[in-house]
């Protein structure tokens, strides 16, 4: 799914499975993970007769979370918007023609939509391998042992015994 004013633009298929953030009766935060399809800017995912469509009806606004990586990139796009389940045929059937169908075991008959208010996302760069380029790593302060009182420093070899890698 791509959000960009630029009609040129490639497309960019960013997966099946993301995450529906939406509030609960009593007010707390649920996540679910759901796959989903994208089509004509609105994102269609399926659902049980569950707690979701019990949360959603009486409070549609959700967020929606997808992540990933590719090329040494990670990546992560949010939307906000507003999720309703789908009662129109035409609707069911167009989230249908994009091969929309849910991997779990459950089965999921409602389709919901999502209209985005918002899309953010960001792309970055994944950090080198053990921690190289570690911003945090020149500020962990280490003592130099003559510094510490004597019950603080390491301990002296014991002639004939090798001293363990962790010491």
């Amino acid at each position: 799914m791509t959000h960009d004013q630029n009609p040129a633009a490639p497309v960019v298929d960013l997966g099946t499975l993301g995450r529906l953030a939406l509030v609960d009766a009593a007010g707390e935060p649920r996540i679910y993970p759901v796959n989903f399809a994208v089509s004509d800017g609105v994102i269609h995912l399926r659902s049980a007769d569950d707690a979701k469509l019990r949360f959603l009806r009486s409070r549609p606004a959700v967020a929606f979370e997808i992540d990933g990586e590719d090329t040494g990139d990670r990546w992560s796009v949010v939307v906000l918007g507003h999720a309703f389940r789908v009662e129109r045929d035409a609707e069911i059937r167009r989230a249908r023609a994009t091969g929309l169908r849910s991997m779990s075991p459950e089965p999921k008959p409602y389709v919901v939509r999502i209209l985005p208010r918002s899309v953010t996302g960001r792309r970055f760069a994944e950090r080198p391998p053990d921690g190289e380029d570690d911003p945090v790593r020149p500020r962990i302060f280490r003592p130099r042992d003559d510094a510490l009182p004597p019950a603080a420093r390491p301990p002296h070899p014991i002639a004939g015994i090798s001293p363990r890698g962790d010491a």
